[in-house]
Formats: structure tokens, C-alpha cells, sequence
């Protein structure tokens, strides 16, 4: 059911419910007129309506289906044997499931636990998926609020089951009540409660029936969530779910339930708002105004509720619908405050707003996160201003005065006394000590500021997708703020490393490429300065300690991988690298020191795969795999260890590809995206899910050049059903969109190595489009090089050669322009190359030599510096255009003479081809740098016209035992 059909029907059943019966019959007659299931299902609701009574609307949907003949006849479940469990009692039903407490019984060891079974008589196909998506969602969720899944399975008659943790406690209303717990001790507990709720929205789940019911409260005071029975995965289909096909308790839906809208986690933050209101004031949000169900929806859906401190002063109305009444004023009162003036006096002002503002009716009013609710609540504990508020000036001068009423009298007594002494202190004393507390007090803010702030409030929010705005915003004003600090850092070896700590910090989420980042790349640039020369003068004044040199180490590492395609990259990764030659030569050097060299390692192989010396990236990437490797090995608790061995693995793993090690490369890549998996069904963050995805990437880019275009295929879509979550709720995030788009490009681009070339150029194009409307400080995707090199590669096979001549000359000039370094080079070949077939399939046949000679000279230049596949195959296909323009104008000639040379000269090159192509392992139509890997256009025809006489024998193959360098060597 859309949401527009629930919305007709509701209109119509509110309207027919207020209506006398004979009345109601000719509104329905005139209203639904032929449309015989409208009518069918107002009438359903107008004649559950007749049947509720005040209790009907807090239950699930699911609880009033009919009962079948078997759970008729099977009343109980008290005895039976469920695995390893015996079923002892009851616990408690919800509208799908049953809960029994159990005993283990297979003597291993004694355990009680609960289990939750498919509700006797709703075994629906419906009722079984949302069990068994529950169970799947619990298994995703370690959190020590959250009830734990131990176990799981299906019974003997084909019933699912869950085993979870037994929970000992009281629904949490009740908790607060027993306990008489104070305003302050019910906000306390809730700041626990939604710990657990702000968890589940970390790895993309919505609760949907956050209630009383379904958070225990332990003997020790420890809140737990319960029943992620109707919970829901931020990865909606194709069909929003509405309000009638979704089950709910509506008493705490949100208007979007309510309505049918969209299910965000903003949801959840209303419910929430609802718990907070109840536990707080004994009552629900809508007041007497919610008798009946039909009231109930309107209400949630179109009625702002009563602000919290006006409602405690009325009695409690005995048509509250309320899942759990508190009775009279006086006993919701009795347990908060000692009378309903004191509570209506601790509830005004901020706690008022805090809960107004979570139960707005407009998602995109609320709070943004669960995590900004708890905030505030936990502000408002400490007496701080709220963002609730409005947050004026007098506002936050009251906030101030009330939190240091002590400090600002035992202040005003010090200053009498301090000014009493100033005018007897000497004017030299006097300014010595205000320099050295202004000193202290510089270095005791930037430590709060930078540890509080830039690194525990940032990430935290770099957790939470949709927050890149935010963290902007925090970051142009740290950056102010050291700066300003900067000034007075001169000498004081403590604060200047502080400050470049920070500073560095910055750099990273300002632009660094291998994490999320808010794509600040020249702020960054800046940072890093900033940092290196604090860093260099805290080194300097500590010569001996370890942590000053490997900060030193680390931070020239960080700006060499910022600047690894400029000149600038290799020599600051060499000066990481001597600083970390001493520490490694001391004994025990330690996994922090390891792990840097592993990092600079890896940072110097990707300066040689930049010029083209693959072979030494790949024996540099090799040993920082080994130095990773063994840190996980010798110390696994050590931080990250897992998630940078997948890391390494990754790099290691495409650089292999490039010396024609496909099978090697596979292996590496493989255990990357094992590794990342591993992470990410641990529940990691946002990051680590993309870099899973950047290796499957990388692993179908691999399969491409293997000839596997099916394998290929469905890494791409696993990649892509990973960024996309995170693209959809971080939408200002620029790596994930880009990401999003470059995943497109190469679902198009392995198209056309699948022949499908109409369906190639209309995803390509696409994708230049989406690109360029994208825009970024920096490329980060593939660029136009590669994007119209692919686009004329589908017009061609489409027979189109005038388009893909003008697709191929653009890609012509962008190599031109743009930076040479990286794979632009190879690729720049393989375009000229291209140009030329173009022009020859159009008969242009000066042009087109003048194309393959370009392509001809780069590919020769390059062979002096550069060993890796992709230079072996650009340097083949330079040789096939020639061969295959010399056949042409031989074909042409009309002189015997002319037509026996150039026939001989397209041999010669031909030949040379082959020389070449034998060397370059890849014999798929994919090259590691993102380029086609091209066969000559008249390929068929030179074979017929050189016979085995006129051809060279094919050279041996590799010698075994030969370094990846000597066979590149041996090869050019």
C-alpha cells in the first residue's frame, strides 16, 4: 500500500466515523462510488473502531490477526524443549512473539535465559521474515544496554526462536516509580537509555517501538532495550512501508508512523521524546484529548503537545491513555518534586524546550541525531545552556550564575583581596605572574579545547552520517582558536606540542583522502605546515624522547602522502624514514614505532608506483604488509591492528596487478575485503564500510583484467549497496559521493567489455555529466581522461567513429594538460593510439600516422623509466596502429614495389607487437591503469598477411626465480 492510497483511506474513514449510520451509508455510497477495495477497507476499520476499547490503540496490529486451528488446540508452550533449553514460565507476548523464561538442560553448565518464539497461530510468511529479520538485527547489536542474542534457531515444528540474555528488571516507568526517583535520577537513567538507541542508529538501524514496555531496568540500575521485533535498516526498497502495512504502538508513533511517511531515526528521537515525557510527568503528551483511537491518531499527527510544566498542575483525567496511569497529581508528583508548584518550577524553561522541540511534528525539526537529544538533556544536568533554547544573552548569564553561584562569591572575595595587594606589589612582580597564568591558563585550554573538543565532540560526530556541515563548522573555529593560541607558544615544549597535535588532527578531517574528510584540502595544507614546525621544535628540544621523534616521523609522513604525486612527496617520506631508522635499531622498538615504519613503507611504494617503478612499490608494500602483520601477531590488542592489516593488504594487493601478478593480487585483495568484513559485521564506523568497499572495488578491477566480468560485476554491486546508506544520510560527504559516481562509471564501463555498447555509452555519458556537476577541490575520480577514453571506446564499438574520434581527441587533450604523473602517462598512449584507429576507420590516413607516431614516442619514452604492465601494453598497441596503417596504405599503393615494402613494414611492427604484448600478463581488454587495453583494428587481416616465414619467434618465458624488476628489465 503507497502512502497516497493510506492517506485517501484514512480521509475517508475519519470522516465516516462521526457520521449517524444511516447517514454513513450514502457518504460511502457517494465517496468510494466503484472502488469496491476503498470501501472494503474503511469498513474494516470502522468496525474495529466499534470493537475497541481505550486499550486498543497501544496494541500491535499483529496482536489482532486471527488465531489458526493449531494454536487453538496448543494453548501453552510451558514444559516443551526448545535446543539445549527446557521452557519454564511466561515472561511475557508483544503482536508476534512469545516470551518464556528457560533452563539449560544439557548439563554443560546451569543457565537461564529467555526465549522468544513466533507467536502460537501467527506463523504467516509476514509474521516469520520480521522474526527472522529481528533475529539478524540482534546479531548485529553488542552493547551492554541492548538485551543480548546468545543463540537461535527453529524448533522441531519449523518455529523460529531467539535466546537472549534474561533480563531481571522492571519496565522503566515502573522502575522510576518503586524508587520514588528524582527529576534528575529519571534524566540520568534516560541519558543511559539512549546510549543504546544512539548505538543501533550508528549501524543504520531504527527501533520504531521504543515504549516502557520495552526497556527493563536491572536491580543494579543498568537500563536494557528490548524487541527489535518491527526494527528497520536505513536501506529502504523500492516502497516505503505506511502506517498500515508497519506495526506500531501507537501511543508512542511518531506523526510519520502515524501518517505513513518515510521511517528515519528521527523517529526513534520522537518515541524517545514520549518515554522522557511520561517518565517526567506521569502523562502522556496529548493529554485528555486522546479518549479514542481515531483522537489518538489526530492528535500525534496535528496537535502540538501541552509543554510538560503546564500539564503536571492538572489531575490526571480518567480518559488518559496512558500505556501505565501514575493516578492523581499529588502521586506524580510525590515521587519528582514535594509539590506540583516545585515540579512545574523544575520543568519549566529547558526541560520544556528539550522535549517540545524532540516531539515536533516536522522530522526535520527535531533533534538531529539521538545523540544532540542526550546532549542537551545531559547539558541541562550540568547546568549549561541548552540548544533548545534560543540561547540569548540574559539566558546565558543565568545558566552561567547558577552554575558557579559559589566560585563567582568566593571570586569577588579574592579580587577584594587581590586588589588589595596589587597596589603593594611591585610593577615587575606584577606582570611576571600575570604572564605566567596567562601562560597556564593558554596551555590548560588548548589541551581542554583539543581533547574535548576537536578530538571527542568531532568524532563523534564523524560517526553520526549527515554531519559534515557541523563538523565544518567546528573545524573553522578550532583552527581559529589554535591559532590564536599559537602566538604565545614560543619555547614551552608542552603546549607547542599540544598545539601541533591539534593542528594535525585537523589536517586529517580537513583533506585527507583515506578517511571521510570535509574535502578542506588547502586548510589542510596549511595544518600540516603548522604542525611540522612545532613538531620540529619540540623534536629539537627533546632529542631523547621516543614519542617527540615518532610525532616528527609521523607528521613528514603524512605530508609526503599528501604531496605523493608532486616532487615534493618522496623526499619528506625519506626524512620519516631516517627519523624512524634510529628508533628501529633500538631494542624492542615497540608496535607504535613498527607500525610508523609500516606507514612510511607503504607510503614510499606508492611514491615508485606514481613514477612507474612497480616493482620496488611492490617490495616496498610487501614488507610493510610483513611489518603489519607481525604486530597483529605479537600484540592483537593493539589499536587498529586488524583494520590496517586489511588496509595494507588492499595496496599491496592492485599494486601486484600492475607487475602482471594477477593471482597473487586476487589473494591479497581477497583477505583485505575479509578483514574489512570482519570490522564492519562488528558493528565499525562509517569509515571502515567504505573502505570494504574500496577494496571490492579494487578485487573486481582485478577480476576485470583476469577475464572474470561476472565476478567483477558483483563486487561492484556489494561495493555499491555499502557506500550507498552512507551517501544517502551524509549527502554532504564528498568521498561518498564521489564514490556513488565512480561506481557507476564502472558498472557502465564493464559493459563494455561485455559488448553491450548502446547501454556503455549512455551510463558513461552519464557519468561525465554527474561528474562535472559534482565539482571538487580536488580529482578524486577517475577524470576526463579515462572518461572519455571509455566513452569513445563504446561509440566505437557502435561502428560510431566520428563520435569517438571527438571523444578520444578530448581525452587527447586533457592528458596534455593535466599533471604527468600516476597512470596519465600509459594512458596517454593508449588514447593517441585510439585516435588513430578512429581516423583510419575514416579513411584519414595522413592523420592517422601522425597520431600513431605521437603514440609511438611516448610509448618509447616511457619504456626508459617506467616497468609495469601497463607500459608493456601501451609500447604493443603503439606497434599495432603503425602495423595496421602500414597495411592500409599498402592495401592502397598501386606500385607492387610500394605494396611488397609497406606490407613488409606492417609486419616488422606487427611483429614487434607481439614481442611486447607476450610480456604484458593481462589478456583481457582491462589494464591496471583504468585504460582499455586495445587490439589492433585490423588484427585479423595482418595475421593473414604475415605468414611464420616473415614473423620472429616469440621470446622465452620469464625465467623462474627472477625479481618482478630484472623480468621488466629483461622485457624493455
Amino acid at each position: 500500500m503507497t502512502p497516497e492510497r493510506w492517506q485517501q483511506i484514512r480521509a475517508v474513514f475519519e470522516q465516516a466515523e462521526i457520521l449517524s449510520e444511516a447517514e454513513r451509508e450514502a457518504y460511502l455510497d457517494r465517496e468510494c462510488g466503484s472502488d469496491a477495495e476503498l470501501r472494503r477497507e474503511v469498513e474494516s476499520l470502522l468496525e474495529a473502531a466499534a470493537r475497541a476499547t481505550t486499550g486498543f490503540m497501544a496494541k500491535p496490529a499483529a496482536e489482532l490477526l486471527p488465531r489458526t486451528p493449531a494454536a487453538e488446540s496448543q494453548t501453552t508452550r510451558i514444559g516443551q524443549r526448545v535446543g539445549v533449553y527446557k521452557i519454564i514460565a511466561e515472561i511475557g507476548h508483544g503482536g508476534m512473539g512469545e516470551v518464556y523464561r528457560a533452563a539449560r538442560i544439557d548439563g554443560q553448565f546451569n543457565q537461564e535465559v529467555a526465549i522468544k518464539l513466533v507467536r502460537l497461530g501467527l506463523g504467516s510468511s509476514f509474521v516469520v521474515q520480521r522474526f527472522l529479520q529481528e533475529r539478524q538485527i540482534l546479531a548485529s547489536l553488542d552493547h551492554p544496554r541492548i538485551a543480548r542474542l546468545l543463540d537461535g534457531g527453529t524448533t522441531e515444528d519449523a518455529v523460529p526462536y531467539l535466546v537472549m540474555e534474561l533480563i531481571d528488571g522492571e519496565r522503566v516507568d515502573a522502575y522510576c516509580e518503586s524508587r520514588k526517583l528524582s527529576v534528575d535520577e529519571r534524566m540520568q537513567l534516560f541519558l543511559e537509555i539512549c546510549e543504546a538507541v544512539q548505538y543501533a542508529h550508528q549501524r543504520l538501524i531504527v527501533h520504531r517501538d521504543i515504549k516502557p514496555t520495552n526497556i527493563l531496568v536491572t536491580r543494579e540500575g543498568v537500563p536494557k532495550l528490548l524487541d527489535f521485533g518491527i526494527a528497520k535498516m536505513l536501506d529502504p526498497g523500492p516502497h516505503q512501508e505506511t502506517t498500515l502495512a508497519s506495526p506500531m504502538t501507537p501511543e508512542y508513533a511518531s506523526p510519520e508512523q502515524i501518517s505513513g511517511g518515510p521511517i528515519t531515526t528521527a523517529t526513534d528521537v520522537y518515541s524517545l521524546g514520549v518515554v522522557l515525557y511520561r517518565l517526567l510527568t506521569g502523562r502522556s503528551p496529548y493529554g485528555s484529548r486522546t479518549r479514542t483511537p481515531v483522537e489518538l491518531s489526530r492528535a500525534i499527527a496535528d496537535t502540538h503537545p501541552q509543554r510538560p510544566s503546564s500539564i503536571v498542575m492538572s489531575a490526571a483525567p480518567a480518559g488518559d491513555n496512558m500505556e501505565s496511569s501514575t493516578g492523581p497529581t499529588s502521586t506524580v508528583t510525590s515521587s519528582r518534586e514535594p509539590t506540583p508548584a516545585r515540579l512545574r518550577r523544575r520543568l519549566s524553561g529547558d526541560v520544556d524546550n528539550i522535549l517540545l522541540k524532540a516531539l515536533r511534528k516536522e522530522a526535520e525539526l527535531r533533534y538531529g541525531s539521538v545523540q544532540q537529544f542526550a546532549d542537551d538533556v545531559a547539558r541541562h544536568l550540568n547546568g549549561l545552556p541548552v540548544r533548545a533554547a534560543k540561547g540569548s544573552w540574559s539566558y546565558l548569564a543565568r545558566k552561567f550564575v547558577a552554575r558557579h553561584r559559589a566560585a563567582l562569591a568566593a571570586t569577588a572575595t579574592v579580587m577584594l583581596a587581590l586588589s588589595a595587594g596589587i597596589v603593594a606589589t611591585e610593577r615587575q612582580a606584577r606582570i611576571a605572574q600575570t604572564e605566567r597564568a596567562r601562560a597556564q591558563k593558554r596551555f590548560d585550554d588548548v589541551r581542554r579545547f583539543s581533547d574535548s573538543l576537536i578530538f571527542d565532540v568531532h568524532d563523534a560526530l564523524e560517526a553520526i552520517p549527515g554531519t559534515t556541515s557541523a563538523r565544518n563548522l567546528l573545524l573553522d573555529r578550532a583552527v581559529q582558536y589554535l591559532d590564536s593560541v599559537s602566538k604565545d607558544a614560543d619555547g614551552d615544549s608542552e603546549l607547542q606540542r599540544e598545539l601541533a597535535m591539534g593542528y594535525q588532527r585537523l589536517a586529517r578531517v580537513q583533506g585527507d583522502a583515506t578517511v571521510s574528510n570535509t574535502g578542506q584540502v588547502s586548510a589542510a595544507e596549511a595544518s600540516t605546515r603548522k604542525a611540522i614546525a612545532l613538531f620540529e621544535a619540540v623534536a629539537r628540544a627533546n632529542p631523547n624522547n621516543t614519542t617527540d621523534q615518532l610525532n616528527l616521523a609521523m607528521v613528514h609522513r603524512r605530508k609526503g602522502l599528501d604531496d605523493v604525486y608532486y616532487p615534493d612527496g618522496r623526499p619528506e617520506l625519506e626524512r620519516a624514514l631516517a627519523i624512524t631508522d634510529a628508533l628501529m635499531r633500538q631494542p624492542n622498538p615497540g608496535s607504535d614505532v613498527e607500525m610508523e615504519r609500516a606507514a612510511e613503507l607503504q607510503g614510499l611504494g606508492m611514491s615508485y608506483d606514481v613514477s612507474g617503478d612497480r616493482p620496488r612499490a611492490v617490495e616496498l608494500l610487501g614488507k610493510a604488509v610483513e611489518l603489519v602483520n607481525e604486530v597483529t601477531q605479537c600484540d592483537p590488542g593493539y589499536r587498529n591492528a586488524s583494520e590496517s592489516l586489511a588496509k595494507f593488504r588492499a595496496e599491496y594487493g592492485y599494486e601486484l596487478a600492475y607487475t602482471g601478478a594477477l593471482e597473487k593480487a586476487s589473494e591479497q585483495l581477497e583477505a583485505g575485503v575479509a578483514g574489512y568484513q570482519a570490522l564492519v559485521d562488528k558493528g565499525a564506523a562509517p569509515d571502515t564500510t567504505r573502505d570494504l568497499a574500496q577494496t571490492r572495488l579494487r578485487l573486481a578491477k582485478v577480476q576485470m583484467m583476469e577475464g572474470d566480468l561476472a565476478a567483477a560485476g558483483r563486487n561492484f554491486t556489494l561495493a555499491q549497496q555499502a557506500v550507498a546508506p552512507l551517501a544517502r544520510i551524509d549527502s554532504g560527504n564528498m568521498l561518498y559521493r564521489m564514490d556513488m559516481l565512480s561506481l557507476d562509471f564502472e558498472q557502465a564501463r564493464l559493459l563494455v567489455l561485455e559488448g553491450k555498447f548502446a547501454e556503455a555509452e549512455a551510463g558513461i555519458a552519464r557519468s561525465i555529466e554527474s561528474f562535472h556537476k559534482l565539482g571538487s577541490e580536488e580529482d578524486t575520480g577517475p577524470g576526463d581522461a579515462v572518461l572519455f577514453t571509455w566513452l569513445g571506446e563504446a561509440q566505437l564499438g557502435r561502428k560510431n567513429s566520428a563520435q569517438a574520434l571527438l571523444s578520444f581527441q578530448r581525452a587527447a587533450k586533457v592528458t596534455e594538460t593535466d599533471v604527468q604523473y600516476d597512470d596519465i602517462e600509459t594512458g596517454a598512449v593508449t588514447v593517441y593510439v585510439r585516435v588513430g584507429d578512429s581516423l583510419l576507420l575514416l579513411n584519414r590516413l595522413k592523420d592517422a600516422e601522425q597520431a600513431y607516431t605521437t603514440a609511438q614516442a611516448k610509448a618509447h619514452a616511457l619504456s626508459k623509466d617506467r616497468r609495469d604492465t601497463p607500459t608493456l601494453s601501451s609500447l604493443s598497441e603503439a606497434q599495432a596502429g603503425m602495423a595496421s596503417l602500414w597495411l592500409a596504405l599498402a592495401n592502397t599503393s598501386r606500385s607492387p614495389e610500394d605494396r611488397e615494402s609497406l606490407r613488409n613494414r606492417a609486419c616488422k611492427a606487427f611483429n614487434e607487437r607481439v614481442q611486447a604484448r607476450v610480456l604484458a600478463p593481462t589478456t583481457a581488454r582491462f589494464s591496471p591503469n583504468e585504460y582499455p587495453v586495445i587490439e589492433p583494428i585490423r588484427g585479423p587481416e595482418l595475421r593473414r598477411a604475415c605468414d611464420a616465414e616473415t614473423m620472429k619467434p616469440l621470446p622465452p618465458p620469464p625465467v623462474p626465480g627472477k625479481t618482478e624488476a630484472e623480468r621488466f628489465d629483461n622485457a624493455l
